[in-house]
């Protein structure tokens, strides 16, 4: 089949790049031509997993290819994925300017043509946009031979194992009331779907439904569980026994339980103030989101006051910190709402130095801190604890997992605030080291 991917950010890169493996003939769009430049050769503007290797595999098949013509777009297609980013804006709301602006390039396109295309809208919206976007269409295109047909069909692709998610999805939402769209979702995803059935046919406002109520519901359960690690660490519990305890029931299940920082990224903010700005634009109150976000928000302050405990603003004066990790989570270079850079901004004005590293964001990172005078990006994860008083552990990359004791001797204070409580706390302790997770 011949589809058309509009935009190509995370989502829009790898659903046509795993479109293109399953044999289907891709064009992803973006406006920006130099990431489409390179893109044409093999390269990706950001870091994800395997999916550098599927596109270069793909172009060498002519499988897939990169444009930035809306025209050598929508003539190609059979099928169009819209998958431009709705970012949050000023008053918390889903910003659907670009999507906006695709409903226009795409109409202006088909008006003087007899085209009949169905458009698979993968972008996270709010319930009730794929109905305005159908009515918009029907305006544009009232005098024209052209007819579209507008589908909700969320992603639930997780950074760091979007291509494994794509290729083996736990569902597939397509949102619909039409029985040729029906059918078309079922010839498009048959390839990953045959084993077994996880395509659900739903409605169009259930299907933008599903997608920020599974984030929201995810978000909820992290801010929860840090709730109960805050608990832990007044009546002297461990929240990694508490959450093992829970997550044994199979009605709540172990994942999301994970004490910490909170959650960041792209996803999880911006979809549960999206959320909660719908729930107000239907008169109704939602005081458990509201929740999670306060929650949420104050989780770093947690953290940092901990810091608070152990040094003196004095002190502090005087102190070098070793950071590990700066994106949101592993295996992404991603920076968006990362906690890491948050913790780091808010921190810095208090220390003497900072030296950072993280595997794989210290670019986009770079960038993003360049307002920081007293911080220095270390080569590896050693280099960054040389000269350093404590250890700042941010992100659970596995590489910070199992540490070599004899590399952290080096900390002048042997203290280890660790922000995602993936040490082993007793080993240090054994070891005299000075150990403060969250809940531990």
């Amino acid at each position: 089949m011949k589809i058309s991917i509009i935009g190509t950010g995370y989502v829009g890169l790898v659903t046509g790049t795993c479109l293109a493996d399953l044999g289907n003939n891709v064009i992803c769009l973006d406006i920006n031509e130099q990431i489409i430049e390179d893109l044409t050769k093999g390269k990706i503007p950001f870091y994800e997993p395997g999916l550098e290797d599927l596109i270069k595999t793909n172009l060498d098949r002519g499988n897939i290819s990169f444009t930035s013509s809306y025209e050598d777009a929508i003539s190609f297609a059979e099928t169009i994925f819209i998958c431009v980013g709705t970012p949050e804006d000023d008053q918390g709301s889903a910003d659907l300017s670009f999507i906006q602006d695709a409903v226009i390039k795409i109409s202006d396109y088909l008006k003087d043509k007899d085209r009949h295309l169905t458009i698979f809208l993968k972008s996270t919206v709010p319930s009730g946009t794929c109905s305005s976007l159908q009515d918009k269409f029907d305006e544009l295109l009232e005098n024209s031979q052209s007819k579209v047909v507008v589908a909700s069909n969320p992603e639930f692709l997780k950074e760091g194992s979007a291509v494994a998610d794509f290729m083996k999805p736990d569902r597939i939402i397509v949102g619909t009331d039409d029985i040729n769209v029906s059918e078309l979702a079922k010839r498009l995803y048959r390839p990953v779907n045959w084993k077994s059935n996880r395509l659900k046919i739903v409605s169009i406002e259930a299907a933008e439904l599903i997608k920020y109520s599974a984030n929201a519901f995810l978000a909820t359960k992290i801010s929860f569980i840090n709730e109960i690690a805050k608990l832990c660490d007044a009546v002297g519990a461990d929240i990694s026994e508490v959450r093992k305890g829970v997550g044994l029931d199979p009605r709540i299940g172990n994942h999301f339980l994970y004490s910490g920082l909170g959650f960041g990224g792209s996803c999880f903010p911006k979809d549960v103030k999206a959320l909660i700005k719908t729930f107000t634009k239907n008169n109704i109150d939602t005081k458990i989101l509201k929740a999670v976000l306060d929650v949420n928000d104050n989780q770093i302050d947690y953290f940092i006051n901990k810091i608070h405990s152990v040094y003196t603003p004095k002190e502090l004066k005087q102190k070098t910190l070793c950071v590990w990790g700066l994106s949101f989570k592993p295996e992404t270079d991603d920076i968006r709402e990362s906690l890491s850079l948050k913790l780091i901004n808010s921190i810095s004005g208090e220390v003497k130095h900072i030296n950072a590293y993280d595997p794989v964001a210290m670019t986009r990172a770079k960038d993003s801190l360049s307002n920081i005078d007293n911080i220095t990006f270390s080569r590896d994860s050693t280099e960054a604890l040389q000269g350093a008083d404590a250890l700042v552990i941010t992100t659970e990359w596995r590489e910070f997992w199992n540490p070599d004791l004899e590399s952290l001797e080096v900390l002048k204070d042997k203290i280890i605030f660790d922000g995602r409580n993936i040490l082993d706390k007793k080993l240090l302790e054994e070891n005299k080291f000075s150990y403060f997770g969250i809940g531990r």
